[in-house]
Order: structure tokens, then sequence, then C-alpha cells
């Protein structure tokens, strides 16, 4: 920038702008990482799941394929509660569900990581 400013002695006028924008953009950098910071501590608060949903991903974390009415009867709840929190739990990435028309789900890495960060799973 300096280098440009002295060849180009029409680009002097601008110097205290050019010093200005390079501080601001600093100051954004620094901004944003705190930021970033800041959002990755509140994004596992935001994705705190209640009991029915954490005992389908532990259900899942254990079979290859799990299915609403097996999780239902492994947890003893209704089936509609069950199908409900998959719904939730696939929108939310943490549970897959199968493609072609199976009704079975698979815990997705996302699930397994949650457990495992709440001492839930070992690896």
């Amino acid at each position: 920038m300096n280098r440009l400013l002295k060849e180009v002695p029409a680009a002097a006028q601008y110097r205290a702008q050019l010093e200005t924008l390079v501080r601001e953009h600093a100051e954004l950098k620094a901004e944003n990482v705190r930021l970033q910071d800041e959002l990755a501590w509140f994004i596992p608060k935001w994705e705190t799941l209640d009991g029915d949903a954490v005992r389908t991903l532990e259900y899942l974390s254990r079979v290859e394929r799990g299915y609403p009415q097996e999780i239902a009867g492994a947890n003893q709840v209704n089936i509609q509660i069950v199908e409900t929190y998959l719904l939730f739990l696939v929108k939310l990435n943490f549970v897959h569900a199968a493609e072609g028309g199976d009704a079975h789900f698979r815990i997705s890495g996302k699930g397994r990581r949650y457990l495992l960060d709440r001492g839930l799973l070992t690896a």
C-alpha cells in the first residue's frame, strides 16, 4: 500500500482513508474471531436434547438399524412420541433416515459426538 501511494502521487490523498480501512479491517477480523468463539460456546447449549430424544440416540448407538416400533418398545414410550423425536433428530442431523422407503434410522456422527461429549457413550 505504501509503495503504491509513493508511486502514484494522486493516490496520496487516499492515505488516511486506506489507513482507516486497514484498521477497521483488523478490528472486524478480531470481532469475527470473538463472535466465532461465542457461537462455538452457544451451539452445544442450543442442541440440548430431552430424555426421550437422548434415549432414542442411545438406542440407535447400540443397533445397526433402528425401527420406530423397536425404539418405542425399548424405551417404553408411545410410538407417536418416538416418530416425532426421530423427525426432530433427522432435522438436526443427529440421525439419518433410511433411503428407498425403508422405515429404519441410523445414528449419525453428530449423534455419536453428542453422546460422547456427555459421557453417555464410550468410544
